[in-house]
């Protein structure tokens, strides 16, 4: 996040607009229970993917429990592949 987060400082015309997107997509998990369309199922856990269309950056989340909802990974969705996530 914070690498992504500098790029958008140093290069973007609007260089708050990928935080404020996380943001908004952090705010419209804590108050739905859509994480997203799953993108990889294991016996532990569902990691749900969900696209940041300004950023173009998806959002990769885990749900730990009722409560808890935890970022696993965030990824450019131009690089067409996603991330190796453990």
């Amino acid at each position: 996040m914070e690498r992504i987060a500098r790029w958008w400082r140093e290069h973007a015309s609007s260089p708050d607009a990928f935080l404020d997107e996380l943001e908004q997509m952090t705010e419209h998990i804590e108050t739905t229970s859509l994480l997203g369309v799953v993108y990889d199922a294991k016996a532990r856990r569902t990691v749900h993917r969900r696209l940041m269309k300004k950023s173009a950056c998806h959002v990769y989340v885990i749900r730990k429990s009722e409560d808890l909802v935890v970022v696993v990974s965030i990824w450019g969705a131009r690089r067409r592949r996603g991330p190796k996530l453990r």
